[in-house]
């Protein structure tokens, strides 16, 4: 989500339109929807590195009107609805997903 953010500040300050935000955002979505946490302390750098990585490349590929169309994944037409949709899949669809990586560690 931070990263997403970011995205659109760099949008922002190369000077890009809110319709261009809207592209970093949907193409932020379309990217790391499947970025899990797993509880590793090491792997959360990784992952942090890899959120900022993905936020100057939606940015920049927004900047040039590019963006992850409504045909891909939970990514809509409307930006709003994409983002519904990341934060259902984060908030109802990861639950069961949650409880396998706990128990993954668990039997570590």
């Amino acid at each position: 989500v931070a990263a997403t953010a970011s995205s659109c500040g760099i949008v922002f300050l190369l000077g890009g339109t809110f319709e261009q935000m809207t592209y970093a955002i949907r193409n932020m979505v379309g990217n790391l929807t499947g970025m899990i946490c797993d509880g590793a302390k090491v792997g959360c750098s990784l992952k942090v590195s890899s959120g900022v990585s993905a936020s100057v490349n939606a940015a920049l590929l927004a900047i040039d009107n590019i963006c992850i169309q409504e045909t891909d994944g939970i990514v809509t037409d409307d930006v709003e609805s994409s983002i519904e949709n990341l934060a259902k899949l984060g908030s109802e669809g990861m639950v069961e997903t949650d409880k396998m990586i706990l128990d993954l560690m668990l039997k570590k």
